[in-house]
């Protein structure tokens, strides 16, 4: 049984099934999976951490979908917030990817969790619909 649950850990870079790993959701067909990196811990509680860089089509619901999944996996009983704060993503287990969100912080409509034990954030490109997550539990 120990090896099975050393076993559960792992990282994954620009893996398809990050999305599943991370949202507890399967990916859309309307979304592309443009980068992610994931992060397991080894240890028998569920401690994780991502980033991932996806692409809607338009008229796609990710955005609805991704708040549902955070606010769902992250416990959360207050809905996410609009957040002005210049530390998103704040430090984070994983190093910030340099693709994650690499432009200005004013150049995205950010939604971040209002947990302060566990860390969710979305950021969305006002330009080009380009959608980045981040998440953690430890």
């Amino acid at each position: 049984m120990a090896g099975l649950l050393v076993a559960c850990g792992g990282e994954y870079r620009d893996d398809p099934q990050n999305f599943l790993r991370a949202l507890n959701v399967s990916k859309p067909a309307d979304v592309e999976h443009v980068h992610s990196h994931y992060w397991q811990s080894a240890h028998f509680t569920d401690e994780h951490c991502y980033y991932l860089e996806l692409m809607p089509k338009q008229g796609s619901n990710l955005l609805q979908t991704l708040v549902e999944s955070g606010q769902r996996n992250y416990q959360s009983d207050a809905p996410l917030a609009t957040n002005s704060v210049s530390d998103i993503p704040p430090k984070l287990v994983l190093e910030r990817p340099v693709w994650f969100a690499p432009k200005p912080l004013a150049e995205y409509d950010t939604l971040v969790s209002t947990n302060d034990f566990v860390r969710f954030g979305i950021l969305r490109d006002r330009k080009d619909g380009r959608i980045f997550v981040y998440g953690q539990r430890l």
